[in-house]
């Protein structure tokens, strides 16, 4: 599976010819800003190619007193061999195991599919029960959950949401027994939260679901009802469990009281509840939808972070922080010897110095930033995508 993301940096009009694929940010105008002379857009690699020397691209802009442009530059990950460097550099390396989540996908598309068609709203308790038991049990194997969710190769956002968040919700609860502030009862149950929380959304018109903008006041009452909707069908198709179905409930609502329906505060919140808030805002904030477009890992991480204590349980957040490190899998760095990388797992014990993974002599390569004794200089992607905005849905 490859993936391919952007990252914009401004460079020397020297450089330009190296970056083939890259294209210019904004376009280039005529002195008197009548006409386009060099359009953006356009990968540079295509702007010269009918021209008999490259060299004239960079000749105009100097001839203009540009001496610096800003590009956006692609950056193409190959996570199958990725995986396979990684895995050769760190044995201890464990993720989900893809025949896992590509079996919990088909489960959530049949449960949201029969759902929405059918308008049967119930759900097969025994097969949730088996799909749950199973991710819990790779939960508990994983080193690497940020990994986990970025190498499950899902191609829908209802289907890669609810697996996301179940299986980042069975994550930070292993965490939490861990370190004895929760039963390991609550992995499995957090596991089957998140494959269930927003199965309510089934019943919301799909005019008001799939909506482009945002939602008016009368629509918001009908969109926050879904959690509502989702307890219901979990207790009509037979789930007694109550801190399941509790945590459902309380996804949305938030450490500082201003979440929904109930207006709870702090510790109020069932812990599931609690766990659901970070992990649903996280991959709600990543993944692209009618209304939005994605952010990146960076960015979603650093406005979870911001709302420790405000909106998000402090121990939970200690608990992503370590889980996903200062600069999540999939983060696109400038590292201090000016290469730049993605970010390919978090190294336990420093999360500063992550495995990075970037090109070298043509070749991908996964690097330990601590062994080769550098350091992350910025992050590149944190303030290039769209802002934080993001509704309470």
């Amino acid at each position: 599976m490859k993936s391919s993301s952007s990252y914009k940096t401004r460079i020397s009009i020297g450089q330009l010819l190296d970056n083939p694929d890259a294209y210019l940010v904004y376009d280039v105008l005529s002195n008197t800003g009548t006409s386009v002379l060099i359009p953006s857009r356009v990968p540079i690699g295509k702007l010269t190619e009918g021209l008999d020397k490259p060299d004239k691209l960079i000749d105009t802009l100097d001839r203009m007193g540009i001496r610096k442009v800003e590009i956006m530059a692609p950056q193409e990950i190959d996570y199958e061999e990725m995986m396979d460097r990684l895995k050769e550099l760190d044995p201890s390396v464990v993720i989900v195991d893809n025949a896992i989540t590509n079996k919990a996908h088909l489960v959530i598309d049949d449960l949201f599919n029969q759902a929405s068609l059918e308008a049967k709203f119930n759900i097969p308790i025994d097969v949730v029960n088996e799909i749950g038991h199973e991710i819990s049990e790779e939960i508990m194997k994983t080193s690497q959950i940020a990994l986990s969710m970025i190498a499950a190769d899902i191609d829908s956002y209802t289907k890669d949401h609810a697996l996301n968040v179940s299986m980042l919700a069975g994550y930070i609860a292993k965490k939490l027994a861990d370190a004895n502030k929760a039963p390991q009862d609550l992995i499995e149950k957090s596991v089957q939260a998140g494959l269930l929380f927003d199965i309510g959304k089934t019943a919301i018109p799909p005019e008001i679901l799939n909506k482009q903008g945002r939602l008016d006041p009368e629509e918001m009452v009908i969109m926050r009802n879904h959690a509502h909707e989702s307890v219901s069908i979990c207790r009509a198709s037979g789930i007694k469990d109550k801190d399941v179905l509790e945590g459902i409930a309380s996804h949305h609502e938030r450490y500082d009281g201003s979440g929904y329906n109930r207006g709870l505060v702090g510790t109020q919140i069932p812990l599931i509840g609690r766990i659901l808030a970070v992990a649903d805002t996280f991959d709600a904030m990543t993944s692209p939808r009618v209304y939005k477009n994605a952010v990146s890992s960076k960015m979603s991480f650093n406005f979870i972070m911001s709302a420790n204590e405000t909106e998000f349980d402090p121990d939970i957040c200690k608990i992503f922080i370590s889980g996903m490190g200062v600069y999540p899998p999939g983060t696109i760095v400038e590292l201090s010897n000016g290469d730049i990388a993605t970010v390919a797992a978090v190294t336990n014990g420093n999360l500063l110095q992550p495995k990075v993974t970037l090109k070298r002599g043509g070749e991908q390569k996964v690097i330990d930033l601590a062994a080769e004794r550098l350091y992350i200089r910025r992050s590149m992607d944190t303030d290039t995508r769209e802002s934080a905005d993001i509704p309470a849905l």
